[in-house]
């Protein structure tokens, strides 16, 4: 069910974020627990941590990716929201290292190659505390099962949905 490069199904769930600051490793814990759950045999997990740019190997040539991440957004903390690249704002400021390419940026270089995935959607979750630690606050880590249940309905849709997600 990981992500590997010698062959690769149809649709990918990758979990983003950095686990040693909280929070922030939203994305990777979700994949984690995802990875005891079942699921279709045309999903992937991957661990994408802090990987940005490096990531386009296992992205490419997918027909749907679901990106797990914490999303900085002002909402209350473990608000769960879902959308799609093009909604998000870019950042064009210059960048001077490599560390500072996002998720925007892969996927950009992914279409400039003709590699691009048919289908891209965010789930994202409002974090507490970004802070050093390995642990999600409580309010982040009470959400991991609704987002376990959205990230499974996602896969199985051919379509993308548009549900509110904060009931």
């Amino acid at each position: 069910m990981w992500a590997e490069l010698h062959y690769k199904r149809p649709i990918l769930v990758a979990g983003v974020g950095n686990l040693i600051q909280r929070d922030d490793g939203f994305g990777v814990h979700l994949v984690r627990a995802l990875a005891q759950e079942s699921l279709p045999d045309d999903v992937d997990l991957f661990d994408g941590g802090t990987l940005g740019v490096d990531m386009l190997p296992w992205l490419e040539g997918r027909r749907k990716i679901v990106f797990v991440d914490s999303v900085q957004a002002r909402m209350e903390p473990g608000t769960v929201f879902r959308f799609e690249p093009d909604e998000l704002s870019y950042q064009t400021e210059e960048k001077t290292s490599v560390h500072q390419i996002g998720l925007t940026d892969t996927l950009a270089m992914a279409k400039l190659r003709g590699t691009a995935p048919q289908e891209v959607v965010i789930i994202g979750v409002q974090p507490e505390v970004i802070a050093w630690g390995d642990e999600l606050s409580s309010v982040v880590q009470k959400v991991i099962p609704k987002v376990i249940d959205l990230v499974k309905k996602e896969i199985t849709m051919n379509n993308t949905i548009s549900e509110e997600y904060n009931e």
